[in-house]
């Protein structure tokens, strides 16, 4: 079997173990993430997220680890995501790198999770229970911000972005603002405040997302 080509649109050897990237996915998941965008702030479209494991030089790939719908936390291939527009980021600290390691070590304890399917259902009632309180204090809807979700968050279970976010805080570090869901929007506010830092960005459509 020959070697695997990477896609033009993943830069080799760049990434680091522990870096997280958020994407956007094909499909009915970019049907999702339109809707989110349209719900949530701030919006984005960067509804998927993972953990980079380790650089796989002779095949031009990464390995991952995600927590997936139709699996729970399982391992996986960057390369699976080729062609979706994305954004790579790592804790902003100097300490990334060994950060980034102990984040690859601890996620093995994650690896039996099943998906939080709780927590979308926990989200979907807190939109509902907010927006409904705004309609009737202000005969209005209005966009729903991380603090509002905080609240609505189940712990059984790992949404991708829960998964991302439970890993270092095991070991103390809070990669999202204080009081945030751990949800697509709390990473864009984590790094216009200079929690995260962006490592690179890309896709196939020749423009970037929210």
């Amino acid at each position: 079997m020959g070697k695997r080509r990477q896609s033009k649109y993943w830069l080799s050897d760049t990434y680091w173990p522990g870096d997280f990237v958020g994407l956007r996915p094909s499909g009915w998941s970019r049907i999702v993430a339109w809707l989110m965008s349209k719900v949530f702030t701030p919006a984005t479209e960067l509804e998927h997220w993972i953990f980079i494991m380790a650089y796989i030089p002779e095949e031009g790939d990464y390995s991952i680890v995600e927590s997936i719908p139709d699996g729970g936390v399982r391992i996986g291939r960057l390369s699976w995501y080729d062609g979706c527009l994305y954004h790579v980021y790592r804790v902003n600290r100097p300490d990334a790198a060994d950060i980034g390691i102990r984040i690859i070590q601890e996620v093995s304890l994650f690896g039996r999770r099943e998906y939080g399917y709780l927590s979308i259902l926990d989200m979907l009632a807190g939109i509902v229970n907010i927006e409904r309180a705004e309609w009737r204090q202000y005969r209005r809807f209005r966009r729903v911000n991380m603090r509002d979700m905080a609240g609505y968050m189940s712990k059984t279970g790992e949404i991708c972005t829960q998964l991302v976010h439970d890993v270092p805080l095991r070991f103390g570090i809070d990669i999202l603002p204080p009081m945030e869901a751990a949800l697509p929007p709390a990473f864009m506010d984590a790094w216009r405040l200079r929690l995260i830092i962006e490592v690179t960005n890309g896709n196939n459509e020749g423009k970037m997302p929210r």
